[in-house]
């Protein structure tokens, strides 16, 4: 059964954790999102239907715009089904943080900090690590930081580009979402999706904020973010399962995308010190 877990909850917001397993009835029906906007952070690929908005697989790599009272169908994408993390967000909070009482946006491009931060939050909401001021503060920056793309203020996609620039660029994030462990060159996925290399690396770029090597790369990084804690003693076995070449490659890029080493997680003090930064 679908289930949420309440991690805060103020007059000014909530967060908290989703999950749906794939054999849930919600994935057959016409779901509505709630009476309050929500900024939703994925944890596994998913795909969003928002009715009267485009297709949109949600990923790691982006945060999920929903106004209050919105309707949506899912579709299965990962095989574990739906995984995220939500801040609900009260119109007059949407107002002060947005400047506005309505998202026009679907998804927004989630960058590092963005992702790394919500992961975080939710690590020092689950262990009670933080009084309810600082929660607070932590989740209303992170809504700050998802909505600071120009993405989230820009013409809804049917408006600024064509329908099969969309369509290409959701069907590369699918091939690449399928299977993180897969390495492909260029020219090997835009013969799946029958283009050309030149076309769906530009396209990509355009519609998703992303680089295809770039979006490959975070996905993989943001998925060993949320395994970490269970893996910290076989990070070579998860460097390999996520397509990285060694312990030391996995390590490097990890440092580099998250500005911390992954051994350095398990260091409350040093999480503090990373949420003071954000």
């Amino acid at each position: 059964m679908a289930s949420v877990t309440p991690l805060l909850s103020t007059p000014a917001l909530s967060v908290g954790e989703f999950h749906c397993p794939p054999g849930d009835a919600s994935w057959h029906e016409t779901n509505r999102i709630g009476d309050r906007a929500h900024v939703v952070f994925p944890r596994r690929s998913v795909l969003i239907r928002q009715l009267g908005r485009e297709p949109v697989l949600a990923t790691p790599n982006h945060a999920m715009l929903y106004n209050a009272d919105q309707h949506y169908r899912r579709e299965l994408h990962h095989e574990l089904g739906d995984d995220s993390v939500f801040v609900e967000l009260p119109a007059a909070t949407l107002e002060q943080l947005a400047g506005d009482r309505r998202l026009h946006a679907t998804h927004v491009p989630a960058g590092r900090r963005t992702y790394l931060l919500q992961h975080l939050l939710v690590r020092q909401l689950r262990g009670r690590l933080c009084d309810e001021l600082e929660a607070e503060e932590l989740a209303s920056r992170l809504v700050l930081s998802a909505l600071a793309s120009d993405a989230a203020r820009r013409r809804p996609a049917r408006e600024r580009t064509s329908v099969d620039h969309r369509e290409l660029a959701e069907a590369a994030k699918s091939e690449i979402a399928s299977d993180l462990s897969v390495r492909r060159s260029l020219g090997e996925l835009a013969r799946t999706l029958h283009t050309s290399p030149f076309h769906l690396a530009r396209v990509f770029r355009a519609e998703t904020g992303f680089t295809l090597a770039g979006y490959r790369q975070a996905l993989r990084l943001r998925a060993a973010l949320e395994r970490l804690p269970g893996n910290d003693r076989d990070l070579c076995g998860l460097a390999l399962e996520l397509g990285f070449a060694s312990h030391s490659h996995f390590t490097a890029s990890f440092t580099r995308e998250f500005g911390v080493a992954p051994s350095a997680l398990k260091d409350p003090r040093r999480i503090r010190a990373l949420l003071a930064a954000a």
